[in-house]
């Protein structure tokens, strides 16, 4: 797969998932298209990265140990220097309810695990314009 194009700005994606195959998947995947990857295994350590990196795109699962997506997702579109970071819901709680939910509490995006890196990339290329 080619790299970063010359003069293309590199996009930075935080994936705040616990799920370490996903993680590994998802960065080998996405640096191999030309993205920085930041990994966070938990919400607090998710909010954390958001605040000290500011990523330009957040992947973020629903379940999480201690502080759910859903309550980052929150978090993030409460703070105002925050809120404008597009969210992609990545998870495997299919419920219409969860995508439903995500899109009223602002999320850019959502996904169904298991899903194709395809379909990911695509999604992301859309939330981010490219």
């Amino acid at each position: 797969m080619p790299g970063p194009k010359v003069g293309k700005v590199i996009k930075k994606i935080l994936l705040i998932d616990d799920d370490v195959i996903i993680q590994q998947l998802v960065k080998a995947n996405l640096v191999a298209r030309g993205y920085k990857m930041l990994i966070a295994s938990d919400g607090e350590q998710g909010l954390k990265l958001v605040e000290s990196e500011r990523p330009d795109l957040i992947l973020l699962d629903i379940k999480l140990p201690g502080i759910s997506g859903l309550d980052v997702l929150k978090s993030l579109k409460g703070n105002s220097s925050l809120s404008g970071i597009p969210v992609i819901i990545a998870t495997a709680s299919a419920g219409l309810v969860n995508a439903e939910k995500s899109r009223e509490l602002g999320a850019a995006g959502f996904l169904i695990k298991p899903f194709s890196i395809d379909k990911l990339v695509l999604q992301l290329k859309q939330v981010l314009g490219e």
